[in-house]
C-alpha cells in the first residue's frame, strides 16, 4: 500500500513540475493539539502525573504548494511534532518517601499530499481556502524509567518504544492575507487523523491514537 502510495505521488509531481503555474513556498509554525484518545493514554493519565493538555507542543513544517488554476492547487507539506514529558506516579511512592518516575514521548514526522480548494480564487487580498489529504507518518512513541508491577508488587526500570511509518489523513481551513504579489502570512487550522497499531511490547492494547488539532501561522512566497 505504501508502495503504491510512492508511485501515485512521483506521477503527480512529474505532472505538476510540467505545468507552468504560479506556486508558493510556505513556512508554518503553530501549535498540535493531541487528542490522546486511546486506552493507554488513558492508563497513564491516571496513574502518571500529566494531563492531555501537557502534550501540546510545537508543530513545524514546510509547504510547497502549485496553484494549478484559480480555485485549486495541489500541495506537499513536510513537518515535525515532538513532545517528552518527564512525569512520576501520582499515588505511588518509594518507601522512602520519594517519587518514582516514569516518562513518555511521542515524535511524528509527517509528509502530506493536499488538495486546496480557494472558492474566491488565490490572487485577492484576502484569500479563505478548505482542503485535505492524506500523507506517511514517521512516529515513534517511548515509556521509560520505574515501572510498577501492580500483581507482583516490585519496582523495575523498563523501556519500550513503538517505532512506525503509518498512512493518516487530514482536513484543513485557513486563510490568507496576501500582503505583496509575492508575499502573504497565513493562519490555518488543520485536522490530522492518525492511528496505528503499537508494538510487541504493549500487549493487549487499542491502537494508539495521535489525532489531533494544529493550529498554524505561516510566510507564504509567492513566484
Amino acid at each position: 500500500m505504501k508502495k503504491n502510495f510512492f508511485i501515485f505521488l512521483l506521477i503527480i509531481m512529474i505532472s505538476l513540475f510540467s505545468l507552468k503555474a504560479q506556486n508558493s513556498l510556505n513556512f508554518k509554525i503553530g501549535l498540535f493539539v493531541p487528542s490522546l484518545s486511546s486506552d493507554i493514554w488513558d492508563i497513564n493519565i491516571e496513574n502518571l502525573a500529566f494531563n492531555k493538555e501537557d502534550f501540546r507542543d510545537v508543530y513545524y513544517a514546510m509547504e510547497y504548494e502549485f496553484l494549478a488554476n484559480k480555485q485549486l492547487s495541489l500541495s506537499f507539506e513536510a513537518g515535525h511534532y515532538k513532545h517528552e514529558e518527564y512525569s512520576m506516579y501520582r499515588d505511588y511512592e518509594y518507601d522512602d518517601g520519594s517519587p518514582i518516575y516514569q516518562n513518555l514521548s511521542l515524535r511524528i514526522n509527517s509528509f502530506e499530499i493536499n488538495l486546496k480548494m480557494y472558492p474566491i480564487g488565490h490572487s485577492k487580498r484576502i484569500v479563505p481556502y478548505i482542503g485535505g489529504g492524506c500523507g506517511l507518518y514517521a512516529w515513534k512513541y517511548e515509556q521509560w524509567g520505574d515501572i510498577i508491577d501492580f500483581e507482583e508488587e516490585t519496582i523495575s526500570d523498563g523501556y519500550a518504544e513503538s517505532d512506525k511509518l503509518s498512512i493518516g489523513f487530514n482536513g484543513r481551513a485557513g486563510i490568507v492575507f496576501r500582503i505583496r504579489r509575492s508575499f502573504g502570512i497565513s493562519f490555518e487550522a488543520r485536522y490530522l487523523y492518525l492511528k496505528d497499531d503499537l508494538s510487541a511490547y504493549f500487549e493487549d492494547f487499542e491502537k494508539l491514537d495521535m489525532s489531533g488539532f494544529t493550529f498554524n501561522f505561516g510566510v507564504n512566497f509567492f513566484f
